[in-house]
């Protein structure tokens, strides 16, 4: 009776191997930081770039266990995304031309000098010196900003507009539209060329680049789309979560993805064709937006502001 009860308990144990995946990595809140209401996060030169719909702040992440607030700034409009560049170029982009930013007393408050830069536009990604401003209406600008102190238009790419989400990987770039996937040739800033497209996607919101393979968000589905060949990019699977996903972010073949109550997922994808579950951030709120740096997991939290894991 000893040896089937260990049999079936080492059974079990290899059953829940093939559903989950085995994590050699382990998670360690070290900080739940709940000052104001965040609903997205960017991480990059060791500053976290939080925002909600009107107001943007810097942090330093020198120390991840004491984040220290640089700058603050109020936008009159809702605010689409933001960038930074070289630790001082605060890139925030609005729908509204006229939009105003105004700085929030950081000289005296926080001690540290930004220069906010408005961008008209749904969405910014940037690569290097070269940002990239999606219109819903418009499609794509290229502009060149240098150091970040500069903004010289390239050229405006106008053929596949209604971008919702896009990601720059010289030489390529790839968005989602409102009828699918499509891949544009940028190698030539100033004549950037539509190569490839799949509009097998219903109402795609994310996408993410990983190798050869493009992961497009769309409801509680998760697409893995193969574009070795870029003029035929074909969809490869399909993964469905229980709550629908709100933002996903890639590092060392391992998916987050943001799932509101859902919490964040970590997902294996070294093998499109057989994703899975690797661990759960079981956070007991909302999980709106996700971002990586180093060994640290970035969480906004809504109204509960946003929370720091360690993952290594």
């Amino acid at each position: 009776m000893k040896h089937l009860k260990i049999s079936l308990l080492m059974l079990l144990a290899c059953a829940s191997g093939m559903l989950f995946g085995m994590d050699n990595k382990f998670l360690n809140r070290i900080n739940h930081l709940k000052k104001h209401p965040v609903y997205n996060i960017v991480v990059n030169d060791q500053k976290a770039i939080l925002y909600n719909q009107n107001q943007v702040w810097v942090y330093s992440m020198f120390n991840p266990w004491k984040p220290q607030v640089e700058c603050s700034f109020y936008s009159t409009y809702v605010i689409e995304g933001v960038d930074l560049m070289g630790g001082k170029y605060l890139y925030i982009s609005s729908r509204e031309p006229t939009n105003n930013i105004v700085e929030i007393d950081s000289l005296n408050q926080y001690g540290k000098i930004f220069f906010p830069n408005l961008i008209t536009g749904d969405k910014i990604t940037r690569e290097g010196s070269i940002l990239y401003v999606a219109d819903h209406q418009r499609g794509i600008d290229i502009i060149d900003i240098g150091s970040g102190g500069i903004k010289e238009t390239k050229s405006a790419f106008s053929e596949k507009w209604g971008v919702r989400d896009f990601q720059a990987e010289y030489p390529y770039l790839y968005a989602l539209n409102d009828f699918g996937l499509v891949t544009v040739d940028v190698s030539d800033l100033r004549f950037p060329t539509s190569i490839g497209s799949n509009y097998q996607i219903n109402e795609g919101t994310k996408l993410k680049k990983n190798e050869d393979i493009v992961w497009v968000v769309s409801g509680k589905v998760l697409m893995a789309i193969n574009i070795q060949n870029l003029s035929n990019p074909i969809l490869v699977n399909q993964y469905r979560f229980a709550y629908e996903i709100l933002d996903i972010e890639i590092k060392n073949n391992r998916l987050f993805a943001a799932l509101g109550y859902g919490g964040v997922r970590i997902m294996d994808i070294s093998n499109p064709l057989r994703i899975s579950e690797l661990n759960w951030i079981n956070y007991q709120g909302t999980s709106l937006d996700v971002a990586l740096d180093k060994d640290m997991i970035y969480i906004a939290t809504g109204k509960e502001g946003w929370l720091i894991y360690e993952y290594r």
